[in-house]
């Protein structure tokens, strides 16, 4: 079908930030990475007037897309309408960057279709995403495991410092709860805004796990000192994020509690994507990953209305189909 576009964007998971209170000057300097499901997917064709609908549309999702929608226009000096099909997105609210990734695959499909292909960092800004960390922004584009270089002013995204593809082979479990977190928003600025200050050792340990353990571990696949650095970095995350999330280093206790018996069982990388309440176990195998299925299973801890999913990483950003699919 002419002027129609179908456009899949990926999930990422947050694995923390370098600087968390910005004492180099740089602010929401970030590490994570992107993976396989949980993506955007949607379609959109020139109407008549604004239609959104699709199977996987709610409420709240609508209104987001609307307000998006209003912002291109504003941006882009467009009148078009469109009619958008939501087929598929992540949950909200829940560790995966999906109101990134809903405003990029939303705008970058949108824009195709009327011929207009700003750079995703400038796009970024105009439908005011990647107000904290790049991982989603730059993600969106690369897919892989991405370090960014955080924020000097609101007037531009933080550059990439690092992105290497991530071994598909090294298998995450995803830890879910069914409620969202509730650090999103004012919310969450005003968590952020309430971190206790650290001392720049700490800052430095997080700099110095992620490009001399954590990256190089990755390009070398040394699992081992891969699974130690991530895990130091997301040790330290919950100490400092422990006062915002009521006394806890996870937002979701049961999760917490199922991360934490893995670790003391089996050799993992694992911590709380951004404010949870999704928690992740990275393995070196999916032989590993089957053992620790098992023991969750024998162990009666597939409970507390917690959903447990594997996926892997994707080291490649959106597609973007013309002509529907």
């Amino acid at each position: 079908m002419d002027d129609c576009v179908s456009l899949i964007a990926p999930a990422r998971l947050h694995f923390g930030f370098l600087d968390p209170t910005g004492l180099s000057g740089r602010q929401f300097a970030s590490l994570g990475l992107v993976i396989e499901g949980y993506n955007v997917n949607l379609e959109a064709k020139r109407s008549k007037t604004l239609i959104i609908t699709g199977d996987a549309l709610d409420e709240e999702t609508a209104k987001f897309l609307r307000v998006t929608i209003t912002r291109l226009k504003k941006k882009y000096g467009f009148a078009d309408d469109f009619k958008i099909v939501l087929k598929e997105k992540p949950p909200r609210h829940s560790g995966f960057g999906s109101g990134t990734q809903l405003a990029l695959a939303l705008s970058r499909a949108l824009l195709e279709i009327i011929k207009l292909k700003p750079r995703t960092e400038h796009l970024s800004l105009a439908v005011n995403r990647g107000k904290r960390s790049g991982i989603g922004i730059l993600g969106f584009d690369k897919g892989g495991f991405i370090v960014d270089g955080g924020k000097l002013t609101d007037a531009r995204q933080p550059p990439l410092i690092s992105r290497v593809c991530f071994p598909k082979n090294w298998k995450i479990l995803l830890v879910m709860q069914d409620k969202t977190s509730h650090f999103y928003g004012d919310r969450e600025i005003k968590a952020i805004e309430g971190l206790p200050k650290i001392k720049k050792e700490k800052s430095s340990t997080l700099c110095r796990e992620t490009l001399l353990r954590v990256i190089p571990a990755i390009i070398d696949r040394d699992f081992e000192s891969f699974a130690k650095g991530l895990t130091n970095i997301q040790n330290l995350m919950g100490e400092i994020f422990f006062n915002a999330q009521d006394g806890s280093t996870f937002s979701s206790p049961s999760v917490g509690k199922v991360i934490g018996l893995l670790a003391k069982n089996f050799e993992i990388g694992s911590g709380q994507s951004s404010w949870g309440p999704t928690g992740f176990a990275i393995f070196k195998s999916n032989d590993e990953l089957q053992k620790a299925l098992y023991f969750l299973k024998t162990n009666n801890l597939l409970t507390d209305g917690l959903r447990f999913d594997v996926t892997c990483a994707r080291n490649r950003g959106y597609q973007l189909f013309k002509g529907g699919r």
